[in-house]
C-alpha cells in the first residue's frame, strides 16, 4: 500500500452535531446519537478469529450469547479492553476500519472507528526524553574516562560505530512506545485505513545540517510499519488537522497534558472519521495509557571502584527471571518492578514511592491504564 501524504479530504460539518440542544427532525424509524443511534458506539468488543487475527467488533450482547454457546472465549488487550476469541472460522468480512493519530511530544491520541462508530480512544504519555538525556550524559562521560586511560595493547575499535538506520536514543524510545500502542491496536482491529499527523521538522535551523535528521528516520520506521500491515496511511500537516477538526465540530482545550478527550483524542478522532466515514461521530470509550515509566539498565550512578579496584556489575535488567519494568501485582496493589533486595522484590507503585514485597502475586505485560475525565466533545 502506498503512503499519501499531505492528502485534504472533505470534512462537512454535520448539520446536526452530537449534543445539539434542538436537534433536527429525524425520519420516522431513526434514532439521533443521544438516542442511540447509529453514531453511538455499540460494538465495544474487539473479536478474534481462532488464528487470533482480528475481526469486526461485535455488541456486548452478541458476545454473551457465543460466550454461553460455547463458541468463543474470553481475553483481555493490554489496554484491559474486554473482547472474546472464536473457537471456530467463520468469514472474514471486515467493514471499513479507520485509525486516527494524532502525534506529539509528550502526550499523543489514537483513535480507532468502526464503521460509523467509534470503538477506542486512547490517550497515551510518552516517556520524558530528559532522563534519557541525562543518562546519556553520564554514559559519555565514563566513555571518555576509559579512553584517556593508559591502556596498553587496546584493540582498535573505530570500525563498530556504524550501524544501519540508526536512532538516537532519545527518539528510539519515543518510537519503541508508539510502536507498541499501534501494535496493539492493529491486533485488535482490522485497520484498513489511517490518518497520521505529519509533525514538521527544521532540519535547516539544526546544527547538523538540512539533509540528516533522527526524527526523520524515526517516522520512516513509522510508515514501514504501516506498509507491513497493509494499512493505507494518509499524513496531514498541523493546519489541515485543525480545518477538520472544526469541520466536524470537535471541541479541543489548550492543556495538552489533561486526561481529557479535548486534548489530544478530538484530533485523532476528526483524522478517523475523515479517512473513514466522511462524518462526525459520537466519541467512544477513552483510556489513558501511561508510559513513562523506565527502568535502570545500568548503574551509571556507581561511578566509584570499591576497595581494591573492584566496580560491581553492572545491572543486566533481569531480577529473578523477570525484566525490570514488568507490571506485578502485590497484596498493597499493582506496581513496576525494579529490583529485588534481601530476598524482597522491589517495586514503584503508582506513585512513583519505591516498595518491596516478599511475594508478587501475578506479572503482566499490560500497560498502566487510567479513565481519564468525561468529555464534552462537540463545541
Amino acid at each position: 500500500m502506498l503512503l499519501q501524504s499531505r492528502t485534504l479530504l472533505a470534512a462537512p460539518k454535520p448539520t446536526t452535531p452530537p449534543g445539539a440542544s434542538k436537534p433536527a427532525a429525524q425520519p420516522r424509524g431513526e434514532k439521533t446519537p443521544s438516542q442511540g443511534g447509529p453514531n453511538v458506539g455499540k460494538h465495544l468488543v474487539f473479536v478474534l478469529d481462532p488464528d487470533g487475527k482480528p475481526l469486526t467488533p461485535t455488541t456486548p450482547a452478541r458476545a454473551r450469547k457465543l460466550l454461553a454457546g460455547g463458541v468463543a472465549e474470553k481475553v483481555w488487550s493490554k489496554f484491559g479492553t474486554f473482547g472474546i476469541r472464536l473457537r471456530v472460522a467463520t468469514r472474514r468480512e471486515t467493514p471499513r476500519v479507520a485509525l486516527g493519530v494524532d502525534h506529539g511530544t509528550k502526550f499523543e491520541g489514537y483513535s480507532v472507528v468502526t464503521d460509523r462508530e467509534s470503538s477506542l480512544n486512547v490517550k497515551l504519555d510518552l516517556p520524558d526524553k530528559k532522563k534519557i538525556l541525562k543518562k546519556l550524559e553520564e554514559r559519555r562521560t565514563l566513555r571518555r574516562a576509559r579512553r584517556h586511560r593508559r591502556c596498553r595493547r587496546r584493540p582498535c575499535r573505530s570500525d563498530n560505530r556504524s550501524r544501519r538506520d540508526f536512532l538516537a536514543p532519545s527518539q528510539k524510545v519515543l518510537i519503541d512506545s508508539r510502536l507498541k500502542v499501534l501494535g496493539e491496536l492493529c491486533r485488535i482491529y482490522p485497520v484498513t485505513v489511517a490518518g497520521v499527523e505529519d509533525v514538521k521538522f527544521d532540519h535547516a535551523a539544526q546544527r547538523w545540517g538540512a539533509n540528516f535528521s533522527t526524527i526523520e528516520i524515526g517516522k520512516a520506521r513509522l510508515r514501514r510499519f504501516y506498509l507491513d500491515h497493509g494499512i493505507n496511511a494518509t499524513e496531514y500537516e498541523g493546519h489541515e488537522t485543525q480545518e477538520i477538526r472544526k469541520g466536524f465540530g470537535y471541541r479541543k482545550i489548550s492543556d495538552k497534558g489533561a486526561d481529557r478527550f479535548e486534548s489530544h483524542c478530538c484530533d485523532s478522532l476528526a483524522l478517523a472519521c475523515a479517512v473513514g466515514t466522511g462524518e462526525a461521530i459520537e466519541p467512544g470509550p477513552f483510556l489513558v495509557i501511561d508510559d513513562t515509566y523506565r527502568a535502570v539498565r545500568r548503574r551509571l550512578h556507581d561511578t566509584q571502584p570499591a576497595t581494591g579496584g573492584v566496580r560491581n556489575a553492572y545491572s543486566t535488567g533481569v531480577v529473578a527471571g523477570l525484566r525490570k519494568g514488568i507490571l506485578i501485582g502485590t497484596g498493597r496493589g499493582p506496581g513496576r518492578l525494579c529490583g529485588i533486595s534481601n530476598g524482597s522484590f522491589r517495586y514503584h507503585d503508582k506513585d512513583g514511592r519505591r516498595q518491596t514485597v516478599k511475594a508478587v502475586r501475578w506479572i503482566s505485560s499490560s500497560f498502566i491504564v487510567r479513565v481519564g475525565g468525561g468529555a464534552s466533545p462537540v463545541a
